[in-house]
């Protein structure tokens, strides 16, 4: 849909207070909506730092629940929050400005009528539909922010939407969770020291842990090195030594006392330092040697790990885990943060999520639905969400608080592949 409109005048978001307002969501604000304001207000840094409330996130909400129900990446709100930070104030403005102007966009009459131009819904589609139109083949992906809020709206003021990218993603960062909230619970697997296993569940919505730690009373009889989650009752682990051997744990019980069979000894050679299991491929790195392998069935024989297949050299990770079919994720020494895209021997994608600070974490976990878990030395185990984990850009990368400060004395942990779900995270064709 294209649309023609008339050149628009930004006014300064606080001149635009003065202006009539609509509400945003006909279900009103919400308390999380006021919450989220305080939290903006201390971390904002352009033209919007304290004058956050409950309304203005109650609008942005509304933004970000239709990129989020049309499938789109996290950019999308970022451009059209920048472009509603300049136009109103993420107001949805109801009494007509300068050539009849109304609502988030302040959207002239060629837009639609005044019930449309002030539904905030019908105005954030429209504004992505006129957006998708003038980018084919989504060329407003890698667009610079600002130019693409100018192709839309054709302003005066053209400059001011690139000012305001970087508090517009802030917001998304902060409100999306509470659009496109992970559902389901972490099933966390662990050894301890002595070599017992533990499990921990935790909601993946609160980040607050619903069950355990559940200890087992005996111990895995071996000196593990690495271990990966399969399912919920089927774990493997790898024996510290020359030889490598691979065992297969079979969970029987986790209520009340963790209770497993004793282990099944699988094969030889398998002298990875870490693992990941995304849910059909299991990636084992030795030294910076990464390989995958294909499991076929949900409790595994050596014979049903088939494909060894060396991807390459140069993955030199301190952490590993999986974040999708074909994904993996880690970190490195100095405190980088690297998504890898897998596609066969010598054939993958690299990205630089953070260039610094994940140095801290020696574990990390991803249940799926966008959630990563970081266990840091001192025990405590930090919540992380990603907008969308596969588009290689750390930018809608947020802390989501602790899950806990201490308590987390594992020497291995792995959480179980997919037991947490949102809409709109499955990576994009191609």
């Amino acid at each position: 849909m294209i649309i023609a409109i008339g050149l628009s005048a930004a006014p300064h978001p606080a001149a635009a207070a003065a202006s009539g307002t609509a509400a945003c969501d006909p279900a009103g604000q919400t308390a999380a909506d006021a919450a989220v304001a305080t939290e903006l207000n201390a971390t904002l840094s352009g033209t919007m730092r304290g004058s956050m409330d409950a309304y203005r996130v109650s609008c942005a909400r509304m933004v970000i629940k239709a990129v989020a129900d049309r499938g789109q990446p996290q950019r999308a709100a970022v451009i059209a929050l920048a472009t509603a930070i300049v136009e109103s104030g993420i107001q949805n403005i109801s009494e007509e400005l300068v050539q009849g102007d109304l609502g988030l966009f302040r959207m002239g009459p060629a837009w639609g009528s005044t019930t449309q131009r002030t539904d905030a819904a019908w105005a954030a589609d429209a504004f992505l539909d006129k957006m998708i139109s003038l980018y084919p083949d989504r060329a407003w992906v890698t667009a610079p922010v600002g130019e693409v809020c100018q192709a839309v709206q054709g302003a005066v003021h053209p400059g001011r939407y690139q000012a305001q990218a970087a508090d517009a993603q802030i917001i998304v960062n902060t409100v999306w969770p509470h659009v496109r909230r992970p559902e389901g619970v972490a099933s966390v697997y662990g050894v301890l020291p002595d070599g017992r296993l533990t499990y921990t569940a935790i909601d993946a919505a609160s980040g607050k842990r619903t069950s355990g730690p559940v200890l087992s009373a005996k111990t895995l009889g071996f000196t593990p090195k690495a271990m990966a989650t399969l399912n919920a009752d089927t774990l493997l682990v790898t024996e510290s030594g020359t030889a490598g051997k691979l065992y297969r744990i079979d969970v029987q019980n986790v209520t009340g006392t963790l209770e497993f069979a004793t282990p099944v000894y699988l094969g030889s050679g398998y002298t990875h330092d870490l693992l990941a299991y995304d849910g059909r491929y299991l990636f084992g790195i030795t030294g910076d040697a990464l390989r995958r392998y294909i499991i076929t069935v949900a409790k595994p024989a050596l014979a049903d790990i088939t494909g060894n297949t060396l991807i390459g050299t140069g993955f030199t990770l301190k952490t590993l885990t999986a974040t999708g079919l074909g994904y993996i994720l880690g970190t490195t020494a100095t405190g980088a943060l690297i998504s890898y895209k897998i596609m066969g021997a010598g054939l993958w994608l690299r990205y630089q999520l953070r260039a610094t600070t994940w140095q801290v974490f020696d574990h990390l976990l991803w249940p799926g639905g966008g959630v990563y878990y970081g266990r840091k030395a001192d025990g405590s185990l930090y919540r992380y969400f990603d907008i969308y984990p596969y588009d290689g850009d750390g930018a809608d990368v947020s802390g989501q608080g602790a899950v806990d400060t201490s308590g987390w004395t594992q020497t291995l942990l792995s959480a179980q592949p997919g037991t947490v779900t949102r809409v709109s995270t499955m990576p994009p064709a191609g």
